[in-house]
């Protein structure tokens, strides 16, 4: 029997999402809890519908795990609640059908990075704090740029990349409220740091170091010692994972 469980995390203090030796993580944590409350007969092993970096937060990332007998969602749900720590929460713990897989039957992920501009005592631990002028039109023109399907070897970490590095990006904004940016992107999937060396690259480019060509240059040479210093991990959030209508929904048993 498969079990869907949505997680919220605040990923200061945790090594990202995967399991690491010796090293705090939410998977990790998540599957000592669970093992701890459904027995020691085995061990609850759990899917992510993706791996966050170290200290990067989320707001609901869905995992699924199976389980060979009926689990009372219901009580667990209740039990976890009261055990995990501050820093990690379920938002819902239900069974799913057996086909449904938390990473591929994902059809699109949402992300949003937060700016403020100057110096600010509040937020400290969720906000990059950017100190200087931004040019507002240049982001917005950064954004544009990685709008559609395109190859993003240029955004991802070296050492992640893949044999197809295509992302189908549907939504790229930036906006402004007073001091307060937050840049939004939607994509079917995201590589290694791909949003963190976004956000970096055009921050840079707000700054006056270049132009927002240089984000389409980047694209097209696929080179990813172009790009500026990643931002900061503590700015980022997952926002939602998606799925198609009716896909990871609770079963009905009445």
């Amino acid at each position: 029997m498969r079990y869907r469980l949505d997680v919220a995390y605040h990923g200061r203090d945790f090594h990202g999402w995967q399991k690491q030796p010796g090293l705090r993580t939410v998977q990790g944590e998540l599957e000592v809890w669970l093992s701890r409350f459904l027995g020691d007969r085995e061990e609850v092993a759990l899917t992510g519908a993706g791996r966050t970096d170290t200290g990067v937060h989320a707001l609901a990332l869905p995992a699924h795990f199976d389980w060979p007998e009926p689990i009372d969602t219901v009580a667990l749900h209740h039990r976890l609640r009261v055990a995990l720590p501050h820093d990690l929460a379920i938002l819902s713990f239900h069974r799913v059908a057996d086909d449904f897989h938390a990473r591929y039957s994902a059809i699109a992920r949402r992300y949003v990075y937060r700016v403020r501009r100057g110096a600010w005592p509040f937020n400290r631990d969720r906000d990059w704090q950017v100190h200087g002028e931004l040019a507002i039109d240049r982001l917005h023109a950064c954004a544009a740029i990685i709008r559609g399907t395109q190859d993003f070897s240029g955004f991802c970490r070296a050492l992640s990349l893949k044999e197809n590095n295509r992302c189908s990006v549907t939504h790229s904004e930036w906006r402004t409220e007073g001091d307060n940016l937050t840049y939004r992107i939607r994509a079917d999937r995201f590589l290694h740091q791909m949003v963190r060396l976004i956000v970096g690259t055009s921050v840079a480019v707000a700054r006056g170091q270049g132009t927002p060509e240089r984000l389409r240059e980047i694209l097209t040479a696929g080179d990813v010692t172009l790009c500026g210093d990643a931002a900061p991990p503590h700015g980022l959030t997952l926002e939602a994972v998606e799925y198609p209508d009716g896909v990871g929904e609770p079963l009905d048993f009445d």
